[in-house]
């Protein structure tokens, strides 16, 4: 069962996938920003950095994830659908919404095929990353608590056992 959550665990999410965003694109400023600089309006600037509204596109754009794992993953929208598709239908939204921004924000020209293979590589390796991190932290903690409950019978176990005795020193006397 899942805590509720509040504004604040909301804005934290939008920080973490906003944070991780602005230095992975930092590291390709000092990678390919001088290359890139005439290929993308991301990289305008070069190996200076990243301009303000990139950044605020960027912003936006962690808000969006945030909104779609709030609406595809807590039972307060929808109430009866599957764990698959949850995440097919969250991974649809997202992608959805960077296609629309990569276009209006021009992030690399629309009629050339290699950003685009680059980017739905990206993507994908991005997601089996958070996927497998997700699983391991669920595993992690499901594993906590089977040994928490384990932990919790053996004691139940134990104060049975005492009050049995207790019990039968109480006939004996």
């Amino acid at each position: 069962m899942e805590e509720r959550k509040t504004i604040i665990d909301y804005i934290e999410q939008v920080m973490k996938i906003f944070g991780f965003s602005i230095v992975m694109l930092n590291i390709f400023c000092l990678l390919f920003g001088e290359s890139a600089r005439e290929f993308s309006t991301m990289f305008a600037l070069g190996k200076e950095g990243l301009r303000v509204v990139t950044m605020m596109q960027f912003l936006t754009l962690a808000v969006w994830i945030t909104f779609c794992r709030f609406l595809f993953f807590t039972d307060i929208i929808i109430k009866n659908m599957g764990t698959v598709w949850r995440t097919i239908c969250m991974i649809s939204a997202i992608l959805a919404v960077m296609v629309v921004y990569i276009m209006v924000f021009q992030w690399f020209p629309k009629d050339d095929w290699l950003p685009w293979v680059m980017f739905l590589l990206s993507f994908l390796v991005c997601f089996a990353i958070s996927l497998a991190v997700m699983t391991f932290k669920e595993h992690s903690e499901n594993k906590r608590m089977e040994e928490a409950l384990e932990k919790m019978k053996r004691l139940n176990q134990m104060q049975e056992e005492n009050r049995g005795k207790e019990e039968n020193d109480g006939i004996r006397n």
